[in-house]
């Protein structure tokens, strides 16, 4: 679950040799070795996926490159080690900090309706600053992976910004599953909204934000604001503003 949301498509890996290799353990610049393993901080490793069979809402096999994940792209991937985390191992699981991410701290959403206009305007901002920031980290794919080439040899990968990045993950999660056949027939089958990973895959989803927006503002107590639906009528910074 973790990785479902974690690693889409780390730059390092968004290549023809990492598609034609089908591993994706990138350098963590702190040693110089693939997945921080000079420092304990994880290892290369095959990934693994469930074997149980798809639920009834999805009676394929072998037609989505979502099936599996990540499987259609890579095999093979950092494993973290203790409370590390990221596609390198070189950041903190979420929740964790420091320079060895021993110290857990816990952080407090707040109703929008609650915060401080100044507040409600650094939220903003910061949306704004992540519409007008290419991400240094994760790129998204424009193709699916047989029109990449068997090897790899035709990668279809774009950079994005950092708002559009999770807009896009959202997207590619749950768009519809082409399905092949007579008359080419694409099926509105959503794997976040459809299954039991419903809640925990947002969850994750969501503190995945987090992080990459406190990594472009600095500011490490951000956390995103809520919006409760009965307050609709008077909440003027949750429409238009945004």
């Amino acid at each position: 679950l973790f990785k479902t949301c974690w690693s889409q498509f780390p730059r390092p890996c968004a290549n023809s040799e990492g598609l034609r290799t089908k591993e994706c353990c990138p350098v963590w610049s702190g040693d110089g070795s693939p997945c921080g393993a000079l420092s304990g901080r994880g290892f290369c490793a095959d990934v693994l996926v469930s074997d149980e069979p798809n639920g009834p809402q999805y009676p394929h096999s072998g037609i989505d490159d979502r099936e599996r994940w990540p499987l259609a792209f890579f095999n093979r991937t950092c494993r973290c080690a203790g409370n590390y985390g990221g596609f390198n191992c070189g950041e903190c699981k979420f929740g964790y900090w420091g320079s060895n991410c021993a110290e857990y701290r816990e952080s407090v959403r707040r109703n929008i309706m609650t915060i401080s206009t100044t507040e409600q305007q650094k939220f903003i901002s910061y949306l704004n600053l992540a519409k007008n920031t290419i991400n240094p980290d994760y790129v998204i794919s424009t193709g699916t992976r047989a029109e990449m080439g068997e090897n790899g040899e035709s990668p279809m990968f774009s950079d994005i910004n950092t708002y559009d990045l999770f807009v896009w993950i959202h997207y590619y999660v749950s768009r519809d599953t082409f399905l092949g056949g007579p008359g080419n027939v694409w099926r509105d089958i959503d794997f976040a909204h459809e299954s039991a990973a419903f809640l925990p895959w947002h969850r994750v989803y969501l503190l995945h934000w987090e992080h990459e927006i406190r990594k472009i503002t600095g500011d490490f107590n951000f956390t995103i604001p809520y919006w409760d639906w009965r307050d609709a009528q008077s909440c003027e910074v949750c429409t238009d503003n945004l």
